[in-house]
């Protein structure tokens, strides 16, 4: 059997304690010497056995209220194999320790594989639990859409009764103005007709409107030159009249003057 090297302090332990290398080899120390490390490596296992019971009984947490808490579930194993794992390490550093090193380290492999199996068994357990919960609650969640659906069937029916109905009444509504229109197509045209001569007439006699003031405008500026060119032919007769008087009444004194001679 191979022995596995070991630290220096495992090895002062070692020495230090009793064992049965000093004594000769006879049957009954070897059976005693065997013996001993059997107890020893028994001491080592009990713990991690007694924990690998305890690690798949904490692995299945207890429901709350009905409902599994897959969370805490996937927690407790986690935790559980966390363990696992240091309790391995604790055996593994013990185990050097021992004689027969290779023995209590391959035993103490065993108990963390058997212990991890479980946890791994649990573990996919869960997983699987947690699946068929969520798909249970989407078959749940689904019937009750589907319920829903139902029964607001005849709501819904009713509804679009009610719509179709009003769309009807609305196109029946719409042909009836649309009719009516069409009725009143020909009085729209007359109207648009006499409209239409009536804006001619009104835009005609604008129109006279306009040519007869324009005339008027020509005929009072034609007026007014009338008046001025009279004006000016007046103060003009006025001015010639009043020379001719001047001139009259010049010649009127000349001829009642004394004449010296008499004549």
């Amino acid at each position: 059997m191979i022995v596995k090297s070991r630290p220096a302090a495992a090895k002062a332990t070692i020495l230090a304690m009793p064992t049965f290398a000093n004594v000769p080899e006879t049957s009954l120390f070897r059976f005693g010497r065997l013996a001993a490390l059997a107890v020893a490596a028994c001491a080592v296992l009990m713990p991690l056995r007694e924990a690998r019971a305890q690690a798949s009984a904490s692995a299945a947490p207890p429901a709350a209220n009905g409902q599994r808490d897959f969370a805490a579930e996937r927690k407790a194993v986690d935790d559980s194999r966390a363990w696992t794992n240091y309790r391995f390490a604790a055996a593994e550093r013990e185990c050097y320790g021992k004689f027969f090193v290779n023995r209590c380290i391959n035993n103490a492999k065993e108990v963390q594989r058997e212990e991890l199996q479980v946890l791994r068994k649990r573990e996919l357990e869960v997983g699987e639990a947690e699946r068929a919960h969520r798909a249970a609650e989407r078959d749940r969640e689904q019937a009750l859409r589907n319920a829903e659906f139902e029964a607001s069937q005849p709501k819904r029916s009713a509804s679009e009764q009610s719509s179709r109905e009003a769309f009807q009444k609305k196109q029946q509504e719409q042909q009836l103005r649309e009719a009516q229109r069409q009725g009143e197509a020909p009085q729209r045209a007359a109207n648009a007709q006499a409209y239409e001569k009536k804006q001619s007439d009104f835009d005609a006699r604008m129109q006279e409107a306009q040519q007869k003031g324009a005339e008027q405008a020509r005929q009072r500026q034609e007026n007014v030159k009338a008046y001025e060119a009279k004006q000016r032919d007046l103060e003009q007769r006025q001015k010639e009249l009043e020379e001719r008087r001047a001139k009259a009444k010049e010649q009127q004194g000349q001829a009642s003057a004394p004449r010296p001679f008499g004549f």
